[in-house]
């Protein structure tokens, strides 16, 4: 059974647009993505708007159980690259053509936007009429108001490209972001889900809100996509946060709180966050924490207020690192672990296979170093792993970088026993497919169609060849009209500097490096 509360109901009739909210993915995934709920609430806001929601697999509304077919616009946030085959799946089962193409004017304007579709739109271009690059609340409104002007939106579509932010494969696109946390959407009638099935369970849970305390990440992590799109960070001021807390408290009934951002430890004013949080009765859980930004006093705070696990992502041993350039030392992590163990704290870590350069050597020297943090914790069981490989991603200095499937399969099958991870064969056939889905082109749409029809070795062939492209060196990568403000000179001298395992030192602290994104 499920029960939701703060859903938005309005009469279709009596608005000017009807937009779908589509989220392919299950509903526990969905109704975990704060951004989901903020395009949600952003939209509904407007009373010309009746926005509801579609949760992969279904492809009518939760709202009012209408077909696809019956809205004006057609919304999908891809947050995840598998996504885009339940996202296809789901406009097969509607009464919308597949393709682009194929759409009569009478057909909804199919848009995309969130992370996947900001990085690297061209492996679904044929089946998406536009993409939001960026943040949805600062593109949505004027799409939304072109939309509501026309009756055959793909005839009218260069009104829809004179948008900042949106993008058709020909017609580049500059990333749009908000500039200042102030004038981002806070969304405080949240949608609660009230259920004793664990399929349809948010991820902190059926008594949590979930509210953004900064924007971006600067540290610089060269494997890291969104830390090298949503450049620079952006906080929201101190004062506002605690009156979002106390209003959202208020319109949910819910008393916890799940911080989030790229970095939420990072927040310059965390511990008088969170101790403000405690004055006010809230309970705090947050999905991570930087090492280097961890105080005492954040943890005992955090425990104070019941948080049980605290997740923490070393990544590697201390020479790959720095490639990665995540100069975290042995000492950092160690005292950590120690700090967190001695508050009654569980401790989940985060690893990587396949960093660049990595040698068996290299694997063995993780696995003895692994060995000495697990002894710690051995007496309570309280230090887990979760170990997966390195994808390459756009828009990072790893884009260079192959993904090499067979080398990872033989490390995972000979060490995980060692890494004391249970190995899943599963895992890194995923990886593969989230790497083709991620670093291809065009050429993936007539592919996609049939992606129901396909066979790993079909993915397997796939990567290989994309790898073949990088290695014969490439000289424009398919997302090369997307412009996510980091330029194309920095991820190289950052390609190179990871060769020579070089460190740049984190820019809000050792001056700026000019990426670009400021």
């Amino acid at each position: 059974m499920i029960e939701e509360y703060n859903t938005v109901i309005k009469n279709p009739r009596k608005v000017i647009t009807r937009v779908a909210s589509c989220y392919p993915n299950v509903y526990r995934v969905a109704m975990s993505s704060l951004g989901y709920q903020i395009i949600y609430d952003f939209l509904n806001a407007r009373e010309d708007i009746y926005c509801e929601r579609v949760i992969y697999p279904q492809a009518k509304s939760i709202e009012t159980r209408s077909d696809l077919a019956d809205f004006d616009i057609v919304s999908f946030t891809l947050q995840f690259e598998e996504d885009y085959l339940n996202m296809i799946e789901m406009l097969k089962k509607s009464n919308i053509p597949l393709e682009s193409k194929n759409r009569r004017p009478k057909d909804p304007l199919v848009i995309a936007g969130g992370p996947c579709a900001t990085s690297n739109p061209l492996p679904i271009s044929k089946f998406i009429d536009l993409f939001v690059i960026g943040d949805g609340e600062v593109v949505l409104d004027e799409i939304i108001d072109v939309r509501s002007d026309t009756n055959d939106p793909r005839a009218d579509i260069f009104d829809f490209l004179d948008i900042p932010g949106v993008y058709k494969p020909g017609y580049p696109a500059k990333k749009q972001q908000i500039k200042s946390m102030k004038d981002a959407w806070r969304p405080i009638y949240q949608i609660v889900t009230k259920t004793d099935n664990p399929k349809f369970m948010p991820a902190f849970g059926d008594n949590t809100f979930m509210m953004e305390v900064s924007r971006g990440c600067s540290r610089g992590c060269r494997f890291c996509m969104s830390g090298c799109m949503y450049r620079p960070r952006r906080e929201v001021d101190l004062d506002t946060l605690i009156d979002t807390a106390l209003k959202t408290r208020h319109a949910t009934g819910h008393n916890r709180v799940a911080l989030l951002g790229e970095a939420v430890s990072d927040y310059s004013k965390i511990e008088d966050l969170c101790w403000n949080l405690s004055e006010e009765g809230f309970d705090i859980v947050t999905p991570s924490l930087r090492i280097e930004s961890i105080s005492d006093e954040l943890l005992e705070i955090l425990r104070s207020n019941g948080l049980k696990t605290i997740t923490i992502a070393p990544e590697t041993i201390y020479s790959q690192r720095l490639k990665l350039n995540k100069p975290i030392t042995d000492s950092q992590i160690i005292n950590t672990i120690d700090r967190a163990i001695d508050l009654k704290f569980k401790v989940k870590m985060y690893l990587l296979l396949g960093t660049p350069g990595e040698s068996t050597d290299t694997v063995m020297e993780l696995i003895n170093y692994l060995r000495g943090i697990l002894s710690r914790g051995v007496r309570y069981n309280t230090i887990k792993t979760s170990i997966n490989p390195l994808i390459p991603k756009p828009h990072t200095p790893l884009q260079y970088m192959p993904f090499d499937y067979d080398d990872l399969y033989q490390k995972f099958k000979k060490y995980s026993p060692r890494l004391k991870f249970r190995y899943k064969n599963e895992s890194l056939r995923r990886a593969t497919i989230q790497y083709v889905l991620s670093n291809g082109g065009g050429e993936l749409n007539n592919i996609l169609k049939i992606s129901d029809q396909l066979k790993f070795r079909d993915w397997y062939k796939l990567a290989n060849n994309i790898n073949q492209v990088k290695v014969d060196g490439i000289t424009k990568f398919p997302w090369y009209e997307i412009d996510v403000g980091i330029s194309d000179k920095y991820l190289q001298s950052e390609y190179e500097k990871m060769q020579n395992s070089e460190v740049t030192p984190w820019c809000e602290e050792e001056g700026c490096y000019n990426c670009g994104a400021c």
